[in-house]
């Protein structure tokens, strides 16, 4: 009997020994919970994931993970005036070759910070040495949050997420209200009582898509080393013609008004206000690229260079017309084929820009041959006529009856049927003539040839004042004359012109080869102008949607 009681006391003393222990393991197991947090689920396999580590003295668990950490080269920010507030030392390449192998495989589980970065990665908005990974402590992590948080830079998410194709509808740094969104996904941001502002990043498929060449374009933009794509976003420019420096784009503007006065644009009676005709001369010399903010050009943008573009194309169709008759103009080289596709390696394809800030040796276009010698025999040909190519003739012979004189009746936008991937193109040309025209003229020659050419500039646009967009009806017969015009602006504007001494001599004495360089380089930075702000007018969002005189400012900000 007493054996039987000392084995019923045995067994339920092992019992309880084995609910304590149990009880002791689930404590010391609840001090690692946490761990679920940061698993290779939530990090997707960019990390190796939480680990523990065992405290003897506190007789605990602690849990440790590695958070990603991303930012853009210094220079971007120095150029808009910040700092970053994220920083590291050493990048990984091994994270970034992660992250875009894993973009396939990401699941609902993982954070949205590891979504974002793979979604950067692949759009190349990121590059291998722009990610590293951070060692941080779970138990920081608020009990309110269900995944691991990482510290991101405002400013590095606005233009990473620009760049990938988004909208800003909302930009507060300082006050975490940031609101982007766009056809990847989209950006929210709350305020968390311990953390401050959190950003959470959502897609609106679970299937990956591959990343546009837009966004691939985009992101090589966004990495100029000068900041000009940056500095757009928010409205800042680099004027050429002036010492260079990122100025908001209504200073620009007003630099252009005493000139516009001084040839006696009308006031704001007319069809164009004298603002529409600042913003179109300041076109002709800042740096741009292919998203620039249409909340910051677009209500500037000109009626007349609806017209502009439209009598170039109705130029070019009859220019064709009279090369199948043989009476054409010699010396252009015509494609009237698309050209192939190494032929389409354009400036914009290549850097996704037309800025003069690139080596010189890579503004070639391939389409701007060796036929146009700025300094050249009298019988050039216009410059309004090497700005073709296949693209160009291809969109106009589809889109349009191909009809120089039906063209100029049609009261449509040239956006409407003027591909914006063209008209690009036909700005990258522009550009390419006009530096090759430069570097034609003696360096004592450069003030006056920019002088110069915006002296014709004004005195060809202001024909238009009170002409409008062809859509009015009332831009035909401007249309059909405006080669005539320009010609005549730029007799009116040399007539005007007595003897100037350049670097003591007449510029006369060159058998007027510095007047050709002007005539060309003034009808090079109007079509130039034209092009970019049909762009600006057409109908399609084009840009990330920022106010003028948004403040450029940054702050630190968590991602869950």
């Amino acid at each position: 009997m007493a054996e039987t009681a000392a084995l019923v006391a045995l067994i339920v003393a092992a019992v309880a020994l084995v609910v304590a222990s149990a009880q002791l393991v689930q404590q010391l197991l609840a001090t690692a919970y946490v761990i679920r947090k940061c698993d290779r689920i939530v990090t997707g396999g960019l990390t190796k994931g939480g680990w523990r580590q065992w405290h003897w003295r506190q007789f605990r668990f602690t849990v440790h993970y590695q958070a990603i950490v991303f930012t853009l080269p210094q220079s971007i920010y120095s150029s808009l005036g910040i700092s970053s507030t994220v920083q590291f030392d050493q990048p990984s390449e091994e994270i970034y070759d992660r992250a875009v192998k894993t973009r396939s495989r990401r699941t609902s589980a993982q954070g949205c910070w590891v979504t974002l970065v793979q979604d950067l990665a692949v759009s190349s908005c990121l590059l291998p040495g722009d990610i590293s990974a951070r060692d941080g402590s779970a138990d920081r992590i608020p009990d309110d949050l269900t995944v691991a948080s990482i510290r991101v830079d405002c400013m590095t998410v606005l233009l990473t997420c620009i760049a990938m194709g988004m909208q800003v509808f909302k930009y507060s740094p300082t006050t975490a209200e940031i609101t982007l969104g766009g056809g990847i996904g989209s950006i929210s941001s709350s305020i968390h009582p311990i953390l401050g502002g959190i950003l959470h990043y959502s897609i609106f498929s679970n299937e990956p898509k591959a990343a546009s060449p837009d966004a691939k374009r985009h992101g090589h933009a966004l990495r100029q080393s000068k900041g000009v794509w940056a500095n757009a976003v928010f409205g800042r420019f680099c004027d050429r013609s002036y010492r260079p420096k990122m100025l908001p784009f209504r200073e620009l503007m007003e630099r252009k008004i005493p000139l516009l006065k001084k040839h006696g644009w009308p006031g704001d009676d007319g069809s164009d206000t004298t603002g529409g005709a600042a913003c179109f001369m300041a076109l002709a010399h800042v740096d741009v690229y292919e998203m620039v903010p249409p909340s910051v050009v677009r209500p500037w943008a000109a009626h007349f260079a609806e017209v502009i573009v439209k009598a170039h194309h109705v130029e070019i169709l009859e220019n064709r017309h009279r090369a199948e008759k043989g009476t054409a103009h010699q010396g252009i080289a015509y494609a009237w084929e698309p050209p192939s596709h190494t032929a389409e390696q354009t400036v914009l394809d290549l850097h996704g820009c037309s800025s003069p800030h690139l080596p010189a040796g890579l503004i070639t276009s391939p389409y701007a041959g060796d036929y146009f010698c700025p300094s050249g025999p009298e019988d050039i040909p216009k410059a309004s006529l090497l700005l073709q190519y296949g693209g160009l003739l291809t969109c106009l012979m589809v889109n349009t009856d191909f009809d120089g004189e039906k063209l100029a009746e049609d009261l449509s936008d040239p956006s409407s049927y003027c591909a914006t991937s063209v008209s690009w193109d036909i700005i990258c040309l522009a550009d390419n003539y006009i530096r090759r025209i430069h570097e034609a003229v003696p360096l004592q020659q450069q003030y006056l040839l920019t002088h110069w050419t915006n002296g014709i500039m004004v005195k060809a646009i202001r024909t238009l004042a009170n002409v409008g967009a062809p859509s009015w009806g009332a831009a035909s017969e401007a249309i059909r004359k405006w080669p005539e015009t320009f010609a005549a602006a730029c007799d009116d504007f040399f007539s005007d012109v007595e003897e100037i001494f350049v670097g003591g001599q007449p510029a006369d004495h060159q058998d007027g080869s510095f007047r050709r360089n002007v005539r060309y380089c003034a009808e090079l930075s109007v079509l130039r102008s034209a092009y970019y702000t049909v762009m600006m007018r057409a109908a399609q969002p084009l840009g990330p949607g920022l106010v003028e005189g948004c403040s450029i400012e940054t702050a630190v900000a968590y991602m869950a």
